[in-house]
């Protein structure tokens, strides 16, 4: 069996003219030396999603790469997440995918399952990542992802709103208590313009973390359902409704023109969100005289709080690639480099090796992250198996159905109709 059968089959397709022309330019290059030296580099492609600030640091750390491995060149391209998924979905179409780019675990049964991704066992060193992150990687039985660094859920809040408006949010706290707390926040705010929380219930992560919290899911084991009946959509979907007709969070048609985070934009006091977010929020937050806080999520079960810990993201290395054994390389450098490592810092979250973590440089801001993991450590449960190729379209229309209900174009009910229409089709496209 060919292990890299996109390689292969690209190279099947040069015939005729085409491979003359292949020749011809092979010839061409040798006049400068062998392939992989300074005359003749190989040439890498390396992408991620990020902003300027991630792109930034991450081609400081290639530059690295290239200066203590002459003979290898990296192309770099980056995007936000949207534009970043649309680009990849549609190479992925055309199996013209990067050497190496980066991963979302909802996203890896969609690329890993059908041979688009590269097998990395034997490829990259897998010897020194911390205990279980390597679980997260496998499809099938192979290996195709590595982490990069780790995050999980959990309430990042503005200490001084809450404090001022003497709210504490008690370990064990439930979703009520932290409708109450947005609201008493947002009452004593009685400023346009800023609210103590937003709605929650558009992200399907919360509601995954909802439904875990009562011993659930989101989907089945084996990926092929929905695990939640429309009776428990409606339930989450209408949460928040007190909230938004008393003014509590901000409305859809506020939050839909926003171009930036509600904390970013001093406009929000709390969000459920990953905890790797934290050192993006922060210096805004500075910037507005605000400081931040981590507390655990909201619970149904003070005893289950329904936390796992996730890959923020993952490299892997397209199948389609010409340089199996160059794209592992860059891997194990960014991840295991102590320069590379110091450069890179906790952009990505926080590093997933073991040498990662001793090198990194922890500012205020992260050390918080890895003081909550702590708080949080004994309530980690094994994350739930990599969800079905369909989650990033089934994430999409749980967004763009429940701003149906928002905008009132459909009811809580309806909504859940359409949904479940929807995510059902779509899961079915895969069997």
């Amino acid at each position: 069996m060919n292990r890299y059968p996109y390689r292969a089959r690209r190279r099947t397709l040069l015939g005729g003219a085409g491979a003359a022309a292949a020749l011809g330019m092979t010839a061409a290059c040798g006049d400068d030396g062998p392939a992989g030296t300074a005359d003749d580099p190989i040439e890498l492609s390396f992408e991620w999603w990020g902003n300027d600030d991630r792109a930034e640091i991450t081609r400081q750390a290639v530059d690295l790469f290239e200066e203590k491995n002459e003979g290898i060149t990296v192309t770099t391209n980056f995007a936000d997440f949207p534009d970043y998924w649309q680009t990849m979905t549609t190479r992925m179409a055309g199996q013209d995918l990067p050497d190496v780019f980066q991963m979302d675990y909802s996203r890896l049964l969609q690329f890993g399952g059908n041979g688009m991704l590269l097998p990395l066992d034997g490829l990259v060193d897998t010897s020194d990542f911390i205990e279980g992150f390597l679980d997260t990687g496998y499809v099938n039985g192979e290996l195709v992802a590595v982490p990069v660094a780790g995050n999980t859920l959990g309430l990042v809040y503005r200490a001084d709103w809450f404090e001022a408006a003497g709210v504490t949010l008690e370990p064990g706290y439930t979703w009520a208590d932290y409708q109450k707390a947005m609201r008493e926040v947002t009452e004593n705010l009685a400023e346009d313009g800023k609210w103590g929380g937003g709605d929650f219930a558009g992200q399907y992560h919360f509601m995954e973390l909802w439904l875990r919290q009562a011993g659930g899911s989101f989907y089945t084991e084996d990926g092929t359902a929905l695990n939640f009946d429309k009776a428990q959509l409606v339930e989450w979907w209408s949460m928040n409704q007190d909230l938004a007709a008393d003014g509590v969070v901000p409305d859809i048609g506020t939050t839909s023109q926003w171009e930036e985070g509600g904390l970013v934009l001093d406009a929000l006091g709390s969000e459920i969100g990953w905890d790797n977010f934290m050192p993006w929020f922060a210096p805004a937050v500075a910037e507005n005289g605000g400081t931040l806080a981590l507390a655990a999520p909201p619970s149904q079960d003070p005893n289950n709080i329904g936390l796992y810990l996730k890959p923020s993201m993952q490299f892997v290395v397209g199948a389609n690639t010409e340089h199996p054994d160059e794209s592992a390389k860059l891997i194990d450098f960014l991840l295991t480099d102590p320069e590379a490592i110091a450069i890179l810092g906790t952009n990505r979250g926080v590093p997933a090796t073991n040498v990662g973590r001793d090198n990194v440089e922890v500012d205020e801001v992260s050390q918080q992250v890895l003081d909550y993991e702590a708080s949080v450590e004994q309530y980690l449960a094994s994350p739930p198996p990599p969800p079905p190729a369909a989650t990033g379209s089934i994430e999409q229309k749980f967004a763009e159905v429940y701003e149906q209900v928002l905008f009132e174009e459909l009811s809580a009910e309806d909504g859940a109709d359409t949904f479940f229409t929807e995510a059902e089709t779509l899961l079915a496209s895969e069997q």
